[in-house]
């Protein structure tokens, strides 16, 4: 760890000047949402994990009354510069706003930010959601409140993060995103209940498997457009159930069973939509009882039920998708396999036999170029990565090039 924090160091002053005691730091990993979903009608839960990739966010305090934040990204090669004194989003600073949007919002709140120099090695992916941006948001966050007279829980990084996303980017709220990267923990999954943010982090014990997702990248519009008449299915269906009912206010507030009441009034469309979010929910709730046992290959019977009510309530499963998880649904040394992201971005996350990675692998990346011409990226993951804060110690490190 030691010597990966000094090449971090020797990066940071290759594009800045050395000088202080310290530099401050956090590793935030990247994220993988397993089961569940959360959304304006939907305050349900979610089981997520930390993934090997991370994130790593380095800075020093520029001089006392500097309002001026300069950030680098070994990624992209860039360096840009903001001002605090000026809250508003830049389209030139493109990948920079994520994390500028989280300072001003901080300001906002009364919470004063200091003139930084902030170096970013992100080697998290940037499909299949799996928290690339979130983890530059939370890791400005943590080194700013180094040198702040301020600091925040876990819930209250989450909040801000996600109310700057809302306010600077126009994206919708969604403090869930954001759970995994703040509270996961190595070898465990996260449970959050968005409705009065439980959070319980479960041991799994992998033996003799690991997680691999496959991702063809592919965004398309019809897709797109699937989902958002999936969501709006479901708020026409809630205008009606609440008619009948006004104390329900989202799926969140039903069971399987107390949703049998309303079937009838609703659209057989709508019927499935809910159904399938509601019917999610337990699951989420049957998976986390079944971690708590230690039981894998139920967790792993669980993903694949997901999986089916994925495609035959949601029915957005198509084209290259489809050929994606029937591949991979025919290989015995695959246990489970799960669409993500609501196939957005072509991606699946399977649970796979540790020894036959490689196997697995090479035939469904073939099996997929062959039947559509396309190349597919894979992330393999254990559960073996959390969030860590650290110090550099200039002197020492400046020893070590010596």
């Amino acid at each position: 760890m030691q010597k990966a924090l000094f090449n971090e160091a020797k990066n940071f002053f290759q594009v800045f000047d050395k000088k202080g005691d310290l530099i401050t730091g956090v590793k935030v990993p990247g994220c993988i949402n397993f089961l569940g979903n959360i959304f304006s009608y939907n305050k349900g839960k979610i089981l997520s994990t930390p993934i090997d990739k991370s994130a790593i966010v380095l800075a020093q305090k520029r001089r006392e009354g500097d309002r001026t934040v300069h950030f680098y990204s070994q990624k992209y090669d860039e360096k840009i510069k903001i001002s605090l004194n000026e809250p508003q989003f830049r389209e030139e600073n493109g990948w920079v706003n994520f994390m500028a949007g989280t300072l001003f919002m901080l300001e906002g709140t009364s919470r004063k930010v200091s003139g930084m120099n902030v170096f970013i090695d992100n080697k998290i992916p940037d499909l299949f959601n799996a928290g690339n941006t979130e983890a530059m948001e939370v890791g400005i966050i943590n080194v700013s409140q180094k040198f702040g007279d301020w600091t925040l829980n876990g819930i209250e990084i989450a909040e801000i993060c996600s109310e700057s996303d809302k306010k600077y980017l126009g994206r919708e709220k969604n403090v869930y995103k954001y759970i995994p990267l703040v509270f996961g923990k190595k070898g465990e999954i996260t449970y959050f209940n968005s409705l009065n943010n439980e959070i319980e982090n479960l041991k799994l014990n992998l033996n003799n498997y690991c997680f691999i997702v496959f991702s063809s990248g592919i965004k398309k519009k019809q897709i797109e457009e699937k989902v958002k008449k999936i969501f709006s299915e479901v708020e026409s269906a809630l205008s009606i159930i609440n008619r009948t009912d006004p104390k329900i206010e989202g799926l969140h507030n039903l069971t399987m069973e107390q949703f049998d009441e309303f079937r009838s009034g609703l659209t057989i469309p709508q019927r499935k939509r809910c159904a399938y979010f509601i019917s999610e929910n337990e699951r989420v709730e049957k998976a986390r009882e079944v971690l708590k046992r230690g039981d894998i290959n139920e967790f792993i019977n669980i993903i694949n039920e997901s999986e089916k009510n994925i495609k035959n309530r949601l029915e957005i499963i198509d084209e290259e998708n489809e050929i994606l998880i029937n591949i991979i649904q025919d290989i015995p040394e695959v246990k489970a396999v799960r669409l993500i992201n609501f196939g957005m971005d072509g991606s699946v996350v399977s649970i796979v036999e540790k020894d036959k990675i490689e196997q697995i692998e090479n035939k469904v990346k073939k099996t997929f170029l062959t039947s559509t011409g396309l190349d597919l990226d894979t992330e393999v993951f254990a559960l073996n990565n959390e969030i860590e804060e650290f110090n550099i110690n200039i002197e020492e490190f400046t020893k070590s090039e010596n």
